[in-house]
């Protein structure tokens, strides 16, 4: 196994949907920058995990989070040849906020791309073995197939989405033995969607599962959507996988093949069940399922469900999250709460990024400190990009200024990320 040696200002643990936006944030500002990502690609959740609409952008009354993130966006949509969806002109849907959709690849090599041009150093099929301070610097250890990387940073972010670099220094995180459920993306096409009839499938599909030919969660939403909702969207981001914990290659290989076994149980009743699915066909699926929660960091502060639901206005506000929270369960499906008003917009405090007791040791993306109905809100993607773009913030400005990330003004990192087009904070 060859060894390498780097040093580099910043380092991310995982180049996900809020690791590539951190990343680029301290390289854009001149910080020599490397990016360890355990995947093929840059995007996480929203590419390689298929879950292909970072959402939101917008709220009804304006932008939300733009930015590096929304920059990506408008560029993936530039290379298609396609419009950059007007807000302004669009109707209200069932959510307080507006869906945008990516072509995932296409969106995976421009975010490359920028990467690339900023300077950043990409170590893909890598994970974080060891972590350990030396001084003022943190020590890490990556492995990949034939490749022993030691990196040593100022400045460590971790977008894992599992807590990896925390639960390696041996810091408290918060672990439930109650999950929200997991889930694998793919996509069924060549419904004739025309032959469907709501309530026939309805009862077809209701008949199915009290005959056992199909299991609860492989259709996630029985409680809020009728069983058309799932031919209507080719079975995309409709399954629930109980239990998934994908912080472990253990719990991960068990999420996928449980994932996958449910996809063809469902792609085999359709096919013999439905009409108008005769000639259905599997058109894509992601590599690997997904989980909603896993391990997250116990922070300097725990943001709680009243912080969230009265969208408090907190000192030392870093981004701007969304106003609705997505809660999955294996007893309800899905629930969705909202705000009283939809003018209500929470904030990410810089102290819920902050591991507890930690130094130059920051966090971005679901893992977040935050209790889970918070947590079930926070973790939109567009917020866990504006996570990730506010601490890359804090990590170059903590380089350049020779102080710890913690010690870094909420403020100033607010006014750098909006020297980079975010949007001000609206608490």
């Amino acid at each position: 196994m060859k060894t390498i040696r780097e040093t580099v200002d910043v380092l991310v643990a995982g180049g996900g949907t809020a690791g590539h936006v951190a990343a680029l944030q301290a390289a854009r500002e001149g910080l020599r920058t490397a990016v360890i990502e355990a995947g093929s690609m840059l995007g996480g959740t929203m590419t390689a995990g298929g879950v292909a609409m970072p959402n939101h952008f917008f709220s009804r009354h304006g932008p939300v989070v733009q930015g590096i993130p929304w920059q990506l966006y408008c560029q993936s949509k530039e290379v298609q040849g396609l419009p950059v969806p007007d807000w302004t002109k669009r109707r209200p849907v069932e959510t307080p906020g507006y869906y945008s959709y990516i072509n995932v690849p296409v969106y995976a090599a421009v975010a490359e791309e920028a990467a690339l041009k900023a300077g950043l150093w990409l170590h893909y099929h890598e994970f974080i073995s060891e972590v350990q301070a030396q001084g003022d610097f943190w020590e890490v250890t990556s492995l990949g197939r034939g490749t022993r990387r030691i990196t040593t940073a100022r400045e460590l972010i971790d977008c894992t989405g599992d807590s990896d670099v925390v639960r390696a220094l041996g810091l408290p995180v918060m672990y439930d033995d109650i999950r929200q459920p997991g889930s694998l993306q793919y996509k069924i096409e060549g419904i004739e969607h025309e032959e469907i009839w709501e309530k026939e499938v309805q009862a077809i599909y209701e008949e199915a599962v009290a005959a056992g030919l199909i299991e609860k969660g492989d259709f996630a939403y029985p409680n809020i959507l009728p069983f058309k909702e799932f031919l209507d969207r080719g079975g995309h981001n409709c399954s629930h996988i109980y239990e998934a914990d994908t912080s472990s290659s253990e719990g991960q290989t068990k999420a996928n093949i449980e994932g996958r076994s449910r996809m063809l149980r469902m792609f085999r009743f359709l096919r013999s069940s439905i009409p108008g699915c005769e000639r259905a066909a599997i058109k894509t699926m992601a590599p690997f399922a997904l989980a909603r929660e896993t391990y997250r960091t116990l922070g300097e502060y725990v943001i709680s469900k009243k912080d969230f639901l009265e969208a408090r206005d907190f000192p030392d506000g870093v981004c701007n999250a969304f106003n609705y929270v997505d809660m999955h369960s294996r007893e309800q499906g899905c629930e969705l709460t909202f705000h009283s008003e939809d003018t209500l917009l929470p904030l990410v405090p810089f102290r819920a990024l902050i591991p507890k007791g930690s130094s130059r040791l920051t966090v971005a993306g679901r893992i977040v400190s935050a209790e889970r109905f918070a947590l079930a809100g926070v973790r939109a993607q567009c917020t866990c990009m504006a996570m990730g773009q506010a601490m890359g913030a804090a990590a170059a400005l903590a380089v350049k200024k020779k102080l710890p990330s913690r010690d870094i003004p909420s403020l100033d990192i607010v006014a750098l990320t909006v020297e980079h087009g975010a949007v001000p904070l609206q608490g």
